[in-house]
């Protein structure tokens, strides 16, 4: 009989844990480290703090989502990006 209260199966449980925890975090700090690539087009793009024209094409955008206009909210996602490389690339 064994006396030490941690079983193999929950040595190995908190190990896992602990690991995903690491290797998550890792991750986060990558992130947070690269900016987003402003050509990926799988998510939407971000419009840039103080400028009234990114802001106007990001709520363009909004209100084509919450109508689910698609088509709407594809073309205020368009537009933005090329205003972006026009207005806020160096």
């Amino acid at each position: 009989m064994s006396t030490d209260p941690v079983t193999p199966d929950a040595m190995a449980s908190l190990y896992d844990r602990a690991r995903l925890s690491a290797e998550v975090r890792i991750a986060n700090e990558r992130a947070l480290a690269m900016p987003p690539d402003p050509n990926d087009l799988s998510r939407p793009p971000r419009p840039v703090p103080g400028c009234s024209a990114c802001l106007t094409l990001a709520e363009r955008r909004e209100v084509a989502r919450a109508e689910y206009d698609r088509s709407a909210e594809t073309d205020a996602n368009v537009l933005l990006r090329t205003h972006q490389r026009q207005e806020h690339r160096p």
